[in-house]
């Protein structure tokens, strides 16, 4: 029975005038992931293909922008629910043909929509104008400004302004009477703005000109038709902004009703257009045989390789060819290889209806890489652990051959978070905090409520190192309100006996506590190292390499804790320094024994090179050994800071002397905030240093991350239906056939014609 997560290459063979039929069916079938195309064999109007890519962004770029003025998001159109019937359905030939359909379409809303914000822009401004017009002239009341009034002036000018509040301070001293002859009254028109209006000396007018521009001014108009003999004509003023009000709010009601109305169909259109960018993606990874087949290669689940196979021979029948390759996780396959032996395997199987060999449809450059190499990889984790496949893609994702370390990161990764963080009240905090992200942001998806579900098992990890750290908000016992509900006690950790308790007061024992947790990490990291390689058939390397090393980093750690650092000791009998020596010095020797008897993937080594290989292996493992276990010191480091924070704030709360509700009420918001700033700062720390340990002590030695997401290809249907003609080729026989055809029956329309007219009118 095939494992879920093993993958076999498809090698597939179609006429040209079936590619879009066929990726269509390929999507229908949401199962296969598209090998991308290393090389194309033959070019093919690369220019034309340039040009739709282009074309392609520019539609993205349209859409985009009128989505952008509507204020459609990513996230209203990922609410909106739609019914079958409700979707879009778009027909077209071919692909370019659907581009320019779906062009019309978004230019006519971009063109209706650019028109009605030019309305609203030019409207907004008018009534800026009349309403700081308004402000302006209600001041000028106190004058008893008139119609007649704008002419009996004529030794002076009068004008009005408004400028930035901020610049009364210049407007004062540019405007000094016994520098400028002149009187001016400033009146409030905004919080922002200040108005003025002004009465100098005609004669001083290019002057005046040269003071007013330092101060960017703009100048009010005085308009005759808003002055009647009586005075300001505020009615007639109140009636153009109410006017203008309304015109501007059945243009924003326009443009909302565009933006509803259409929701459907934007979304509709959004989807396609998403839908054209992966298409036009899986349209070029198509090769193109001498005899004109197209060629398309991709991977399938083998769990679904039946499915896929019978739909594709059930759709496109005689005009399809079909080759497959179970990929092994196990050892290399190379795919010219593969195809040669399933080819021999269905020699009496017919998957092929023309008369040509199977063997001609492989050609001679056949990529020769190891499929493991570029084969998507499934990761299939249990739903608790399945959050921290977020961490873990944050690295890289695993390649098919090598083990997914998620279910392993979510052990460790909320251990070393929870012994810095060890709380047993900030643990509970992160618990509730994550569980309300999960729960709040769970319609959305994603990271955000995948590092929610982290930040609640972190949160309880750190509540039970909080018991082995005996600290709760900082206090060595469990109080609510004044009650002491419990006091906590040392607790003995197992096997290695010895109390984590009061880490500031027990420095030695947390340091070496931080050891022992750091060498057991590396050498877990080690030991999947050491899988990988015995999962892939490389049993010598898993042995002279991953082994030795879990030996040797193991052996000093025995070596140091036991004899210290006395040298002489280590020299004395039992010889402890072998534990050491003996698997450094076959770290360093076994590689060149292993081409010695003929390993075969240490062949292709020389014995130089395999030598001085195990050197530079040697002298580094002790050297990142030494480092690496030293790095894991931050855990003691993390631990005592976030408590010696924690102590200073009940330091800082108690200084605040006295009785009463008052002072227990700033207690506890001293507490509160303080308390708050140590989660989200120390917090932080800690999820980054934490995050460090596993990318760099730990998946270092034994992950690549160099592995490529199963991603199926599929175009979405949620709001949208796409269509495309499966157009088929003639002869010149059928074509001639099909010209006599309708020749025959225009011919006899013509007959019954004139024998109707000469019916009725002989």
């Amino acid at each position: 029975m095939a494992k879920k997560d093993n993958f076999y290459l498809m090698k597939t063979e179609i006429n040209p005038i079936f590619r879009d039929q066929f990726l269509i069916e390929l999507s229908n079938l949401a199962s296969v992931h598209i090998k991308k195309k290393e090389k194309t064999k033959i070019t093919e109007d690369l220019e034309e293909r340039e040009l739709l890519s282009d074309r392609i962004k520019d539609l993205r770029k349209n859409l985009n922008t009128l989505l952008k003025k509507l204020n459609i998001t990513d996230y209203i159109l990922s609410e909106l629910k739609v019914d079958e019937l409700e979707k879009i359905e778009f027909t077209a030939n071919d692909l370019p043909e659907l581009i320019n359909h779906l062009f019309e379409e978004v230019n006519f809303y971009n063109n209706r929509v650019n028109e009605l914000q030019s309305f609203v822009a030019k409207g907004t401004i008018e009534l800026e104008n009349l309403k700081t017009l308004k402000a302006c002239y209600k001041s000028l009341e106190r004058l008893n400004m008139k119609k007649d009034s704008l002419v009996d002036i004529n030794q002076f000018k009068f004008r009005i302004f408004t400028t930035f509040s901020k610049n009364l301070n210049n407007l004062n001293n540019l405007f000094e009477f016994s520098v400028f002859p002149n009187f001016y009254q400033t009146f409030e028109v905004s919080k922002e703005r200040i108005g003025f209006y002004i009465i100098y000396p005609r004669d001083k007018e290019t002057e005046f000109n040269g003071r007013i521009r330092l101060i960017h001014s703009e100048e009010v108009p005085i308009v005759k038709k808003y002055f009647t003999e009586s005075g300001i004509n505020h009615i007639r003023i109140d009636k153009e902004i109410n006017f203008i009000e309304r015109m501007l709010l059945r243009y924003y009601k326009e443009l909302n009703r565009i933006g509803k109305d259409n929701l459907i169909k934007f979304a509709g259109i959004n989807e396609i257009v998403q839908n054209i960018e992966e298409y036009n993606w899986a349209n070029k990874q198509f090769d193109i045989k001498a005899n004109n087949r197209l060629i398309l290669k991709f991977f399938v689940p083998a769990t679904k390789l039946k499915y896929v196979e019978k739909n594709l021979f059930d759709t496109f029948k005689d005009n399809i060819t079909i080759e497959t390759v179970f990929i092994s996780k196990k050892s290399v396959t190379k795919e010219k290889y593969g195809l040669e032996k399933i080819k021999k395997k269905k020699s009496a199987k017919k998957i092929k209806s023309d008369e040509e060999p199977i063997t001609d449809t492989l050609e001679e450059d056949e990529d020769e890489s190891d499929l493991r190499e570029i084969t998507p990889t499934i990761m299939k984790n249990f739903i608790l652990v399945k959050p921290f496949e977020t961490l873990t893609k944050m690295y890289g994702t695993p390649t098919y051959s090598e083990i997914d370390p998620t279910p392993i990161i979510a052990i460790t990764f909320p251990i070393l978070f929870g012994l810095m963080f060890g709380d047993i009240g900030h643990g509970l905090v992160l618990v509730i905090s994550g569980l309300i992200g999960a729960l709040v942001f769970r319609k959305r998806g994603g990271d955000i409520v995948n590092f929610s579900w982290i930040i609640f098992f972190c949160g309880w990890t750190s509540f039970f190192v909080g018991f082995l750290y005996g600290e709760y908000f900082g206090l060595h016992e469990i109080e609510v309100f004044g009650n002491v509900l419990w006091h906590l006690e040392p607790i003995a950790i197992p096997f290695i006996n010895i109390t984590l308790y009061n880490p500031l007061g027990n420095i030695m024992s947390v340091l070496y506590f931080a050891i022992i947790i750091g060498v057991f990490h590396i050498n877990l990291g080690w030991i999947i190292q050491f899988l990988n390689y015995w999962k892939q058939y490389r049993k010598f390397l898993a042995l002279s390499d991953s082994l030795m090393k879990i030996f040797l980093l193991t052996g000093g750690t025995i070596l140091i804790f036991v004899y210290g650092f006395d040298i002489y000791g280590w020299m004395a009998f039992p010889y402890p320094i072998l534990l050491v020596l003996i698997p450094g010095l076959l770290l360093l020797i076994l590689k060149p024994f292993g081409k010695l008897f003929g390993i075969s993937y240490l062949k292709k080594e020389s014995y130089t090179s395999l030598i001085g290989e195990g050197s530079l292996e040697t002298f580094d493992t002790v050297l990142s050994v030494i480092s690496n276990v030293a790095s894991y010191l931050r855990i003691l480091a993390l631990a005592s800071a976030h408590i010696a924070l924690l102590y200073a704030i009940n330091v800082l709360v108690d200084l605040i002397q006295g009785e009463g509700i008052v002072v227990e009420i700033i207690n506890l918001i001293g507490l509160i905030f303080g308390n708050m700033i140590v989660i989200l700062l120390e917090g932080l720390l800690v999820f980054l240093n934490t995050l460090r340990l596993h990318f760099y002590e730990f998946f270092f030695k034994f992950f690549q991350g160099s592995g490529v997401g199963y991603i199926p290809f599929r175009l979405d249907s949620e709001y949208s239906i796409i269509n495309f003609k499966a157009i088929t080729e003639k002869d010149i026989i059928s074509e001639e056939i099909d010209k006599e055809i309708e020749t025959e029956s225009i011919r006899e329309e013509i007959d019954k014609a004139f024998k109707y007219i000469s019916k009725k009118y002989r």
